[in-house]
């Protein structure tokens, strides 16, 4: 009874079915953007999904054996306001930050207390930075987790497909970029105070740690992904990105590490501010990089340039990249996708193609096509309008 009454919090609360509707519909709208660009669908199945319910389970068992380990103690005022800022980043199209929830959440509960509202409505700043120590301790130590789960969730979907945008440079040439946007919900086992739920349920979870009285809840954690990839494939600069947030996994565990010998809330709270900054210049330096660099995949003149490869194809076989430029297919020049369907259809089992990778280096690469299908060797190119 009590596991039932701790997995029944989890899914009480919106933001699972929340966050469950929006990996739907991110799916959706792939889908329909693919299908009108390309009149059909590069990756009809469902990866934002799978996605969801592998951070679930995997990043939900992880998360939980590290806060069961650490004893990590939050309380109903901060659970709450977390739950309702990360239910209004959910209902708001287009909006995913789930890190920046989490830290506006405890940099709210650090500085005002349980009576942040009460505090925040009337404009009284008497109890700013309340001495609750071993809370902000508790904190400090549940945004290591969340970073390493963070961590994690990129790690799992490093090479996972992202879908291409159609959008004109500043010459007025098209150009792809690429869209990364995918989330999870993970289920994390918290200790809070035992005495708000007794009064109402003779059977939630209740026992004590150094005298204190505590239940466990199971509480949705919101962990995502938003970007958008314009000058390198989503693969190379994620393994960046990815490898960046696992050294700020190292900072704030050295920082969680530190809180528990000098016991200052204000080491406590400048230690979640730079946590949460060094974050943001993650992100803002691989912005700027990814605007920076010179490799954008351009609609070409002097070939066929590759927008995505699709799976189980006969390109997927000859190992085509996205960005790579088909200039000869069976010893035929090609400009178009006329051009490359004649020449596809002058060996109907068998494709020679001669690119450019984007690197400048010519390859050769050749595999057997389907028969009578010379078209479907699983490239997508730019669309024709």
């Amino acid at each position: 009874m009590q596991l039932a009454v701790n997995i029944l919090f989890f899914f009480i609360m919106p933001v699972f079915w929340l966050g469950l509707i929006r990996t739907h519909l991110i799916y959706r709208r792939r889908v329909t953007r693919e299908r009108k660009l390309f009149d059909s669908a590069i990756n009809p199945n469902h990866t934002e999904f799978k996605s969801f319910m592998i951070g679930l389970i995997v990043l939900g068992i992880i998360g939980s054996l590290l806060t069961s380990l650490l004893g990590i103690e939050v309380n109903y005022s901060w659970v709450f306001l977390y739950e309702g800022l990360a239910t209004l980043c959910l209902l708001i199209p287009g909006l995913m930050f789930p890190f920046t929830v989490m830290l506006i959440s405890i940099i709210i509960l650090v500085l005002f207390g349980d009576q942040f509202l009460y505090l925040i409505l009337s404009w009284n700043f008497s109890n700013f930075l309340p001495e609750h120590t071993s809370m902000n301790m508790d904190f400090l130590a549940l945004m290591t987790v969340v970073m390493i789960l963070q961590y994690l969730f990129l790690k799992l979907n490093v090479k996972s497909f992202t879908s291409p945008i159609i959008q004109k440079n500043v010459r007025g040439n098209k150009v792809a970029s690429y869209l990364f946007d995918k989330l999870t919900v993970v289920p994390l086992i918290l200790f809070v105070p035992g005495n708000l739920l007794t009064s109402t349920s003779a059977f939630w979870p209740i026992f004590k740690i150094f005298g204190v009285k505590l239940s466990i809840l199971v509480v949705p954690i919101l962990i995502g992904f938003n970007f958008k990839f314009l000058g390198q494939t989503s693969e190379k600069i994620l393994k960046k990105i990815t490898k960046a947030i696992g050294g700020l996994c190292w900072l704030s565990l050295g920082l969680t590490l530190d809180a528990f010998l000098w016991k200052n809330a204000m080491f406590d709270l400048m230690s979640v501010l730079l946590i949460g900054l060094c974050y943001f210049l993650v992100l803002h330096h691989y912005k700027k990089v990814d605007k920076q660099v010179e490799q954008q995949v351009e609609q070409a003149v002097d070939g066929i340039r590759i927008l995505g490869v699709k799976n189980d194809t006969p390109a997927s076989k000859m190992n085509l990249k996205i960005g790579d430029l088909i200039q000869e297919v069976n010893g035929q020049q090609v400009r178009n996708e006329n051009q490359l369907y004649k020449a596809l259809q002058s060996n109907p089992t068998y494709c020679r193609l001669k690119i450019k990778n984007r690197n400048g280096r010519l390859e050769l690469k050749e595999a057997a096509i389907f028969a009578d299908a010379p078209h479907e060797i699983g490239i997508v190119t730019f669309p024709r309008n």
